[in-house]
């Protein structure tokens, strides 16, 4: 199976540096442009299914992208981004001394089994993750399926295809409509394609910080 995976356009809490979580945030104006560029590119391209995050950020983005296809977007909640709990939606320049140690700690744990107060884990991330890849490798084996997820998505993909800790995630940049290539042949992976941002060259970005941008 050949699976493209592109995390969603940018939204607001993107820009402000907040972590988003599974807070429902919609695209912002520069990510509804981002999204329409990666639908530019994607337009002569074929998928035998678009599958999405059900937050709207990432259905909105998968929308402008299926547009071109034909296809309906089909949603899949096992995609959404991490839950980040109490330190949802609150710019990080306002989380106390202590918060900040913990997340740095949660980040830095190769186990994923550390999580935000009343948040999920990297761990249980990765568990569901594993879920709708094994649905969607046995609906389409030898497909070409097109993913519209978030940057936790995306690195506990890549983590896991290369053997590597949690703690290892945060060495991959996930761009807001980023695009990226993962294929499978039995127990094999290959990884073709990262962080891709070819189409988005000609965007005047205004990209959060690398820290905050992947959850």
């Amino acid at each position: 199976m050949r699976l493209l995976i592109a995390r969603h356009g940018a939204t607001q809490h993107n820009l402000d540096g907040r972590l988003t979580g599974q807070i429902d945030a919609p695209l912002s104006a520069l990510g509804e442009r981002q999204a329409m560029a990666l639908a530019d590119r994607l337009a002569s391209w074929r998928f035998d299914t678009i599958i999405a995050s059900d937050l709207t950020r990432a259905k909105a983005t998968a929308e402008a992208i299926a547009k071109y296809h034909g296809l309906p977007v089909l949603l899949d909640a096992d995609l959404r981004e991490i839950d980040m709990g109490a330190w949802a939606g609150r710019p990080y320049t306002e989380w106390t001394a202590d918060e900040r140690l913990r997340f740095e700690a949660m980040e830095c744990d190769p186990t994923g089994s550390l999580s935000a107060p009343g948040g999920e884990s990297f761990a249980a991330l990765a568990e569901r993750t594993e879920r709708a890849l094994l649905r969607t490798r046995k609906r389409h084996p030898d497909g070409t399926v097109l993913w519209v997820a978030h940057g936790g998505v995306i690195s506990v993909l890549l983590v896991r295809a290369l053997g590597l800790g949690f703690h290892q995630g945060r060495q991959f940049q996930r761009s807001n409509c980023a695009l990226f290539e993962l294929r499978y042949e039995g127990k094999h992976v290959t990884i073709a394609r990262l962080n891709d941002i070819a189409h988005l060259e000609s965007l005047e970005a205004n990209e959060p910080s690398e820290a905050r941008q992947a959850l």
